[in-house]
């Protein structure tokens, strides 16, 4: 893989990444899927156990190499009126509540400035923080968007026990996670793409989030 010198080194690294690791993850792939037309569903439990397991690692292993892509390359926006309701419900799709989570949203219905698609992101990342927070017990997630001046807040507030003094401090330090698998990459990453939209992201108290966003 050729190397462009004029790169940040932790872009380098990232596609580096990306490109060596996420080939011999697509060959697994494509040998588990062969493996289990040939076994078919009648094989084994524990074989068909140990094959969702591989391909449930794979597919791990890819989201975090895209989490390193998308904290480490530059972001190119395209910046336009997007309906705050229709990137919350975009978000809300895609990000389902796990088990024993229930998610409330209240969406005053404005403008904002964004590109969508990073946009979502920012937000998703939030939403994926909160559902952590909560762990296997569950609990409530609320989502809350409302017109402030010139801004549109999302605030997004779970029932966890918020952070701890540590987290606190250290929470937008990339690499930093009080999850055992976790990559400490999604609020540092949501801040980056809230900052390059003219926006914040900020931990209010407790277990909230507010991300503000430029209104249209």
């Amino acid at each position: 893989m050729a190397s462009d010198s004029k790169q940040p080194p932790i872009e380098r690294m990232a596609n580096v990444i990306a490109h060596e690791i996420r080939n011999p993850l697509a060959v697994i792939n494509n040998s588990v899927y062969f493996i289990k037309m040939k076994v078919g569903e009648s094989s084994d439990a524990k074989v068909q156990k140990h094959l969702r397991i591989v391909e449930e690692e794979v597919k791990r292993a890819n989201d975090m190499i895209g989490q390193m892509l998308a904290y480490a390359r530059p972001l190119e926006v395209n910046v336009q009126a997007v309906s705050a309701k229709e990137l919350v419900d975009a978000v809300l799709l895609v990000k389902k509540a796990p088990a024993k989570v229930k998610v409330s949203a209240k969406v005053k219905d404005a403008k904002v400035k964004a590109d969508r698609e990073i946009a979502q992101g920012a937000l998703g990342r939030l939403l994926d923080n909160a559902y952590d927070a909560l762990g296997e017990g569950g609990g409530t997630v609320n989502v809350e968007v409302s017109a402030l001046g010139g801004n549109v807040e999302f605030v997004v507030k779970d029932s966890g026990p918020g952070l701890t003094m540590e987290a606190k401090g250290r929470m937008f330090e990339p690499f930093f996670s009080t999850k055992p698998r976790g990559m400490g990459l999604g609020l540092v990453t949501a801040k980056k793409f809230v900052e390059k939209h003219g926006g914040s992201l900020e931990h209010v108290d407790g277990s909230t989030f507010k991300l503000r966003l430029p209104a249209a």
